[in-house]
């Protein structure tokens, strides 16, 4: 009976909270028992009207709130007014106290105590309670207001019915909550199943490991440990369990025991802890060990696991690894190079950390891979170092080259690479090929700067003596062209006199600027004011070019003096100012400024013509278009020019070098495309206007 009674009401009841489905019951056995048993049996009495449409409404209640409770609106403290002032409207016109509906409150008295929590069920009984206690004051002192029974049978029917029903509420609600019991009782031995289990296979991982496992208490109190941990330190279970965690270890900083229990604390509070341990054995023997802390709650308490391995072989070997790669470290330190290791089959490899720092890498992150490797080389360069590349993993010979490799900084670094194969295939192919990288940017740029200046002083040289030769070719040409025009007859002629002089005179300019280069001309040195220079050239450059070409000066207070020929300084501003306003065509800021400095051995060892002392720096910047790497290096070449055929000599940036070499200094350029230009003039300083050391 009971099993159909519970396959009849199990879509009601299926997945939900026992406070849900008791509530369900509840709203199914009010509709069942007012509309089924009640109502029926109170037709056969002779009872109010008011009483039947209580059980009518009563029961259409119930069936509302189950249809609402299915669809996820539990009505509990509604359901419960509803019931309440029902069966208050009902008892009076059914006998009072005398009548069923005092039954039904012991049933109605279970509602709140089942389905509530807390505070709201102990205040929703007491409601109840006293609910029935002011009817039952209302009955004693108003005993007129009770409609009583007409016969026997009205009473002896409705008690029956009212016993009946009660008993069928209360005994639904003790069944499913003893159910409720049940299945928790079941899911419970299931899981103490599943934790007998799960403690038995804990206990088989445990001792299974071949770490010596141990958990400590907040205090550092051993509370269980492994059977791995009792071979490895050489004591019984209990004997352990008897120790403190400094017992365990060296008992000597860094390796005590306030240290081993400030490593406990720190696992506690900021997280797992790896690190290394001098540990002791029962018998007093040391040996290395790594320890991994992590905190965790066992047992409801916060413990600490520890896992320590023996590391003893490995620390030794290690030891005797790092002091053979310290030896070499301090070998390729000493020779400022880098070694690689490459797999010649899957062209993967390795590289020391000086040679990731040579290419502006993190040693941490620096991966190496010939692929790699071959794309970060100059394009100029690459095809001849892959040709040799080749031809040292073919013939496993030990190769040399040299070439250009593009740090991350975009700028190219020269490297002398020597590989040689180490390693061949069970077939004699090679198949593993190591060498050593050296950065010899410097020294190629001390051969480029070194080249251009002998370069610059053979030009010199040649240009010293074509422009004295040029001179005395142009100079009667200009002299007997004022003679020739007045004696040509025609306008013509006249016009083509003027053009032949014009001529003679952009010679004679460019045999001047040539002279200049050369040294060719005499100089007349005086002590000079930079910044009076400075200022001097910025006001004439304000007052002859537009608004769209801004002018800044910056000098310097207290700028040390130089010994110069003013006139070239102004020469060698002037050119460096008109290159400025050329590469600015749609205008710009040109910023001239004068500073002093002093250089050091560090610095001036990067100029072959380089020395230290104090020195009168001149920068000329503007924010125009820029130059590439490529046009940079050729700038100070005689001739060289990025204009159109007849629009410039290309003599402009010749002829300020000349000049500045000519008074000891030397002059750099940075310039970035679409960032603009700055030139920097060294110029070395009078020593009596230098203040003294």
């Amino acid at each position: 009976m009971m099993r159909r009674f519970h396959m009849l009401i199990e879509p009601v009841m299926r997945d939900a909270p026992l406070p849900v489905r008791l509530f369900r019951l509840l709203c199914l056995t009010t509709s069942g028992l007012c509309l089924g048993i009640v109502l029926p049996a109170n037709l056969l009495q002779n009872l109010s009207i008011w009483v039947h449409v209580g059980n009518v409404v009563l029961g259409l209640i119930g069936l509302a709130c189950l249809r609402a409770s299915m669809q996820g609106r539990h009505r509990f403290r509604g359901f419960l007014v509803a019931m309440v002032l029902l069966m208050n409207s009902v008892w009076f016109a059914n006998a009072g106290s005398a009548g069923s509906v005092t039954y039904y409150y012991f049933a109605l008295a279970l509602y709140p105590m089942a389905l509530f929590r807390g505070g709201w069920r102990w205040s929703l009984t007491a409601l109840v309670v006293l609910n029935v206690v002011g009817l039952l004051v209302v009955e004693f002192f108003f005993p007129e207001l009770v409609v009583g029974f007409v016969r026997p049978l009205d009473r002896l029917i409705d008690l029956v019915s009212g016993i009946v029903c009660a008993s069928l509420a209360v005994i639904l609600v003790i069944w499913v909550i003893l159910e409720a019991h049940d299945r928790e009782h079941g899911r419970l031995s299931a899981v103490a199943d599943e934790l007998t289990a799960s403690e038995r296979n804990y206990r088989e991982i445990f001792n299974a490991t071949s770490d010596a496992l141990f958990i400590h208490e907040e205090n550092g109190r051993l509370v269980d440990l492994n059977e791995r941990a009792c071979a490895e330190f050489g004591y019984t279970r209990e004997e352990a369990l008897a120790l403190a965690v400094g017992e365990l270890s060296l008992g000597a900083r860094p390796y005590g025991a306030a240290e081993a229990q400030a490593k406990v604390a720190l696992a506690l509070t900021a997280g797992p802890q790896v690190f290394t341990w001098r540990s002791r054995r029962k018998n007093g023997e040391l040996f290395w060990s790594e320890v991994a802390l992590r905190a965790s709650d066992l047992g409801g308490r916060r413990r600490v696991i520890a896992a320590v391995r023996n590391i003893d072989d490995r620390v030794k070997a290690e030891s005797a690894l790092r002091l053979n790669e310290e030896r070499l470290r301090l070998a390729l330190e000493a020779s400022h190079q880098g070694w690689f290791d490459l797999n010649l089959r899957t062209g993967e490899g390795t590289a020391s950390a000086e040679y990731a720092r040579i290419i502006g890498r993190e040693p941490v992150d620096f991966r190496v891979t010939a692929q790699s490797w071959l794309e970060g080389l100059h394009p100029d360069d690459r095809e001849q170092v892959r040709q040799a590349f080749r031809e040292c993993a073919e013939t496993g010979a030990t190769r040399s080259m040299e070439y250009r490799r593009r740090s991350v900084h975009g700028d190219w670094k020269w490297i002398r690479s020597i590989g040689k194969v180490v390693e061949f295939d069970s077939a004699g192919r090679p198949a593993r090929m190591m060498g050593t990288h050296t950065d010899i940017t410097e020294r190629k740029e001390l051969e480029a700067k070194l080249e251009q200046s002998r370069r610059l002083e053979a030009v010199g040289t040649l240009a010293g003596g074509v422009a004295h030769d040029l001179n005395n070719i142009l100079t009667p040409i200009l002299m007997a062209s004022d003679v020739l025009r007045e004696k040509l007859p025609t306008d013509s002629d006249r016009e083509l006199m003027t053009m032949l002089e014009q001529g003679a005179r952009r010679g004679a300019a460019i045999v001047r600027q040539l002279l200049t280069f050369s040294r060719g001309v005499a100089q007349a040195r005086a002590s000079v004011d930079v910044g009076a220079l400075i200022r001097e050239c910025a006001r004439s450059l304000r007052s002859s070019w537009p608004a769209e070409w801004v002018v800044v000066e910056r000098v310097a207070p207290e700028l040390w003096r130089v010994t110069a020929d003013a006139g070239q300084l102004q020469q060698a501003l002037a050119n460096l100012c008109a290159n400025a306003h050329e590469a600015m065509p749609g205008g710009g800021v040109l910023t001239l400024s004068a500073e002093n400095v002093e250089l050091d051995d560090g610095v001036t060892s990067r100029n072959p013509w380089g020395k230290a002392g104090r020195f009168v720096a001149i920068t000329v910047s503007d924010t125009g278009r820029g130059v590439t790497p490529e046009v940079a290096r050729r700038v100070f070449d005689p001739f060289f020019t990025t204009k159109e055929i007849g629009q410039g000599p290309g003599l402009g940036l010749s002829v300020v070098h000349g000049i500045v070499r000519d008074h000891g200094g030397s002059i750099t350029m940075a310039a970035e495309v679409g960032r603009g230009t700055t030139f920097r003039v060294i110029l070395p300083a009078e020593r009596e206007h230098a203040p003294k050391a």
